[in-house]
Parts: C-alpha cells; structure tokens; sequence
C-alpha cells in the first residue's frame, strides 16, 4: 500500500525539479514512494494492523516530505548540508528532520495515529442506556 502519490510530492517540490529527477533516473518517483511506503509499513507493524484501512492525514504528509526529501537527494547533495543561509532546500531539510522524528515517536508509541473515520466495527450496536433493577420478588420457579 502506497501512503502517498506524485501529486503529494509535488505539493512539496516544484514540478520541474520532479521532472529533472525523472529524466536523470526514470521512474524514480514511483521507486521512491514504494520504497518509503514499505518502509513506514514495516515501521507501523509492531503497532498497527497493516495495511491500514484508510491512510491518515499525518501518515500521508510523513511519506510524503521523506519521499521529496529523497527524490532531490538522488538529484543534488545540497540537501545533505544545511551550511548555507541561501540553502533552498532548508525548509525540506527541516520538514525531513520534523517528519523523521515523528514517525520514531509513532513507531516507538510515543504518537499514536488518528483512529479511522469510519468506524471499523459497523455491526455494534449504538451506545445506549441500561435499566438495572432488584431482582424480580416472583419467577417461574415460584416463591
């Protein structure tokens, strides 16, 4: 199960920079996002049912920074240095470092991930009130 697409990656980085990695490495983009799903699941499946019934917001938005992260690495190694204030790749550097450490906390159950939206148990019955009373003075039985 993928936790992102390319469309999530380009939310992060300029389309031309997806297109650069593309033509230095075909089909890098799927590879990477592949590669990074797999390793979140394996991270999750000490914890959570894998694969997940519905991927949650957090969950997309880690897969996807580490995955951005990874592409402009395979295309530059400015992402490895944060020496430079004119660095633009500082905010994806910080994003990575904030993302990495959250999917530690979620992995080690420091975080937990949001409970799915739909309920996953649709047969319960609905919360309700219950009468409690003294036990009846006659039954079947007699006196």
């Amino acid at each position: 199960m993928e936790y992102c697409t390319r469309d999530h990656i380009t939310d992060l980085l300029l389309e031309d920079y997806v297109t650069v990695a593309e033509q230095k490495n075909p089909g890098i983009v799927e590879r990477t996002i592949a590669a990074v799903s797999g390793e979140v699941t394996a991270m999750l499946a000490w914890r959570y049912v894998t694969p997940l019934p519905a991927v949650p917001d957090l969950l997309r938005y880690i897969t996807s920074v580490i995955a951005a992260y990874r592409i402009v690495q395979a295309i530059t190694s400015l992402v490895d240095t944060e020496g430079s204030t004119n660095n633009e790749w500082l905010p994806l550097q910080q994003q990575w470092k904030r993302v990495t450490a959250q999917l530690d906390d979620i992995a080690a159950g420091r975080l937990r991930l949001p409970p799915p939206a739909q309920e996953l148990n649709t047969d319960r019955e609905e919360a309700s009130m219950a009468v409690v009373t003294r036990p009846p003075l006659f039954d079947r039985r007699g006196f």
